[in-house]
This record gives structure tokens, sequence and C-alpha cells, in this order.
């Protein structure tokens, strides 16, 4: 509750606020009283008249002894402001990275649908004939939803800079999946071999930071995210991934 917290916050600034004042006044009579108990005795003790008295007999130490309670009254206000504002900053930080947490989330549900589109398109092409060429329209397609699943990357990038480190280098690891993926926009130069795989790396990270959204890949061929190593992901930009795939499931079977 909010508003609970800001009251429960307030309350111990005005504490702390009380305590230095009490302490600075305590401090300062004990310092006239010690004055007067062995300083010159013309003083007498009635009160209130002592009080007069002693501040005038030794103007100089109360004005040293108030100007030193006013000193750190004031130091103790600008500490405390200081300290109210750090505590704003990190809870309006918490807020954010909670909303930016929530948004990508939304935006890789939305995205994974996308490229699951993409990746059965991909798979489809025939890519056993060298010579078979590629219909322009399936091309022009997917360039198309390569655009879309990768026009807001500068955003994205933005956004997740204010997420924790571990969190962020699982955006970033993301993030440049898309960027290979966005590499694939030309008609007349449309490796399908290579946007495919780019495809299938860029999956394994949607899997990872949305597990929901491996509902999208259900009978497509891949690994599971927690099976895609690194000798796989060697085998994969060498080219030879289908090859490293079949010998593992051969050796596991």
């Amino acid at each position: 509750m909010p508003g609970k917290s800001a009251r429960k916050t307030s309350m111990t600034r005005w504490q702390q606020g009380l305590s230095i004042i009490l302490c600075s006044t305590a401090l300062s009579t004990v310092a006239l009283g010690g004055a007067l108990a062995w300083g010159p005795h013309h003083c007498k003790f009635a009160f209130p008249m002592v009080i007069g008295c002693a501040m005038g007999s030794y103007e100089n130490l109360a004005g040293g002894l108030f100007a030193a309670s006013a000193a750190l009254f004031a130091g103790w206000l600008a500490w405390s402001a200081v300290q109210v504002q750090i505590n704003a900053e990190e809870k309006r930080a918490a807020a954010d990275r909670v909303e930016i947490e929530n948004v990508l989330q939304g935006d890789l549900d939305h995205l994974a649908e996308g490229l699951s589109s993409i990746w059965k398109i991909l798979a489809k092409i025939d890519l056993s004939d060298p010579l078979a060429v590629t219909p322009t329209e399936k091309l022009v397609g997917l360039i198309y939803g390569i655009g879309e699943i990768t026009k807001d990357i500068p955003t994205f990038r933005t956004m997740i800079s204010a997420l924790g480190w571990e969190r962020r280098r699982q955006y970033e690891g993301w993030l440049d999946g898309l960027e290979r993926l966005r590499q694939f926009r030309d008609v007349d130069n449309f490796d399908v071999h290579a946007a495919l795989y780019a495809a299938m790396d860029v999956s394994n990270y949607f899997r990872m930071l949305r597990p929901e959204t491996g509902e999208y890949f259900k009978g497509l061929w891949q690994r599971s995210h927690k099976a895609w190593s690194l000798g796989y992901a060697i085998a994969v930009r060498a080219g030879v991934g289908d090859e490293y795939y079949e010998e593992d499931g051969a050796n596991g079977s």
C-alpha cells in the first residue's frame, strides 16, 4: 500500500529531526550548565532567570552552540532529502522494470506467432533441387514478416537497458538473433537455408524468455532450448546442423 509506506517513511524522518533537535538542546544545556558550574558564580540559580543570565554571561558560547545546532539540523535536512529522493528513484526504477518486463512478454508472444509462420514457410520450400526457383510471392511474404518482427529492435534495446544484468543478457541474445534474421530481406539474394537456421536459432531465445511461446513451434523440427549446446550452434553456423542433430539423436537412442 503506497500511502501506508509513504506515511511510515515520513514519520521516520520526523522522528529523526525531533531527535536531532532534542539532542542539540540537551548538549547545549549541558555545556552552559558546565560553564555556570565551573565559571564565575554571579548568576542566581533560580529558574528561569538563570537561563537569561547564563546566555548573557556566555553569549559567545551560547551563540556558537546555537550555530552548531543549526548547522547540524541543516545538514540533516539536506541528507534526508537526498535519501528520500534516492528511495523514490529506486521505487520508480523497480516499477519501470516490472512494466518493461510485462510489455516485452506481451511482445514476445506476438512476435513468436509471426516467427512460427516464417519458419513454416521456409521449411516447406524445397531445397533438394538446386535448380528450383523459389516463388517470388513467398519471398516477398517472408521479407514482409521478417521486417515486421524486427522493426522494433532499437526500441527493445532501449527498454532492456533498464533491466538487471542477467535478464538483460538474455534479451540481448534474443535481439542479436533477430538482427541476424533481419539480414534476409533481399529478394534477389535470399538464402532460404540460412534464413531457416536463423529463425530456428532465435526461436530458442523466445522459448527461453517466455516458455509459453513453445506452443507456436510445436510440430516444427527443433531441439529443446535447454539442449541447444555450443557444439550444435557451431554445427548450425557451419551448415551441418542436420547431420549433427541426426548423429546426436542416434547416439541418444
